[in-house]
């Protein structure tokens, strides 16, 4: 067991215009979740989960994003490791999405149509945030 390594992930909703931003990555999930995900990725040494999301979400899209809040967690234990995940409620500051060369498409998604991209344990993690938190309110109320 004490070969064990743990990595800890961060993953953004981007809602804007009442709409979700999805990637596509070149290959699909080696979890099996798909070709289409969240954006986001790994924290590096030192960083916060803030500063983490900040990092990825300029490096995969070029946006810059206000953080609202945590939204939810989740955990993919494999043999060797195990992935623990913070999902971020987030709003982007521009519009200028430039993919960097992990994906091959974005989108932004409306709520009904995410569930014909995305695995399914990654859309019950979103529709319960966006539930809970009134998606359609979000943008009106946050100032960019």
């Amino acid at each position: 067991m004490e070969n064990i390594r743990f990595h800890i992930t961060v993953k953004a909703i981007v809602v804007y215009h009442h709409k979700i931003l999805i990637l596509k990555r070149i290959r699909p999930s080696s979890d099996g979740l798909g070709y289409w995900e969240l954006p986001g990725g790994g924290l590096e040494y030192g960083e916060t989960p803030h500063e983490a999301l900040i990092r990825e979400l300029k490096e995969e899209t070029n946006l810059d994003i206000k953080i609202i809040k945590p939204v939810y967690t989740f955990t993919a234990i494999r043999p060797d490791y195990q992935t623990v995940g913070i999902g971020f409620l987030t709003i982007p500051t521009n519009d200028h999405v430039t993919i960097s060369h992990e994906h091959t498409d974005y989108q932004f998604v409306s709520i009904d149509d995410l569930q014909n991209y995305l695995d399914k344990k990654i859309y019950d993690d979103i529709i319960l945030t966006l539930k809970e938190y009134e998606l359609m309110h979000i943008e009106e109320d946050e100032t960019l």
